[in-house]
């Protein structure tokens, strides 16, 4: 298991590293100047605005800026904003909201989907496993701002049942329906998912073995074909853990939450370039964190994965 998860780690490095590479490329390459932002529609002063392009490194060529950024965030330290609030700061400011809105999205589709993808599988063919394919079809065609904008109007604005918008600190009620639309789509996979490999796992010679030996159906479906169903859904959910995170950008624009995705949003029109990259590094390791976990209890549960 040592070694497993020492290649494992190896292997995220380079994948790190190239990522942050690449959007540190992608905010270097915006166009405008983000000093001449800071002071809008006011004439600027070269020489301030000179200090001020050598205050955050901005005067020095891109693999320099992103050498010192690397260097700076081995120790957490990914200096200050333009307004001069350090980085960390902000993002612990927004981490939280985000990390709540994620959990509940995560709760709400590992719970329906699992057991509407139970449903459906174990009913092929009914009426209601219609029903619940179409509904997730239709949660996966339509996109997330979408749903999330009808929702809004019609649940919040038409009819008052929700908040149509977060307070600077949501409460629970305030990020149910969030939750929601974010986690809807992953929910949809799930019971596809779900459904997939419960139906394909009935068919088994080892469940109809299981049947001629007399065991019941009920402690069929719950030893053997549950159990065996639920374990691509569970690495599943193991990833999209953090694919949450990082995805929760349209929905806290929509709902105005002042998580992780509203402060990215907000940076990249301020040009504040640092924080961004700084943002998008700590979701990158989340996002390969939530993998490595998934990876060692996969290899937990099935021995030969360690040797591949």
């Amino acid at each position: 298991m040592g070694k497993y998860l020492l290649r494992r780690i190896l292997q995220m490095i380079p994948v790190v590293l190239g990522a942050t590479l690449l959007v540190y490329a992608l905010v270097f390459a915006l166009p405008g100047d983000p000093v001449k932002a800071m002071f809008g529609d006011k004439p600027v002063n070269e020489a301030v605005a000179a200090q001020i392009r050598a205050e955050y490194n901005l005067d020095k060529p891109f693999i320099i800026q992103y050498l010192l950024f690397l260097k700076n965030a081995f120790t957490l330290d990914f200096g200050n904003t333009f307004a001069g609030q350090p980085v960390i700061d902000e993002i612990g400011r927004a981490f939280p909201v985000t990390i709540k809105l994620a959990v509940m999205a995560f709760v709400f589709e590992a719970l329906f989907g699992v057991v509407l993808g139970i449903v459906s599988g174990l009913k092929k063919g009914k009426w209601y496993d219609s029903v619940i394919l179409i509904v997730s079809l239709l949660l996966i065609s339509v996109p997330t701002f979408v749903t999330g904008f009808v929702g809004q109007y019609f649940l919040g604005v038409k009819w008052s049942l929700i908040p149509v918008t977060a307070s600077a600190n949501p409460t629970f009620t305030e990020l149910l329906f969030p939750a929601m639309v974010l986690g809807s789509v992953s929910m949809a996979y799930i019971i596809r998912l779900t459904r997939s490999e419960i139906s394909s796992n009935i068919a088994q010679d080892y469940v109809r073995t299981a049947r001629a030996k007399g065991m019941s159906n009920k402690s069929v479906m719950a030893r053997h074909v549950l159990r065996n169903s639920l374990i691509p859904v569970v690495t599943y959910l193991g990833q999209d853990l953090g694919a949450l995170m990082g995805g929760a950008m349209i929905t806290e624009q929509i709902f105005n939450i002042h998580g992780v995705g509203f402060l990215t949003y907000q940076s990249i029109l301020k040009g504040e370039g640092n924080l961004v990259v700084s943002i998008v590094t700590l979701l990158l390791l989340v996002f390969v964190i939530c993998n490595l976990i998934v990876d060692l209890l996969y290899a937990a549960l099935d021995p030969r994965i360690r040797y591949e």
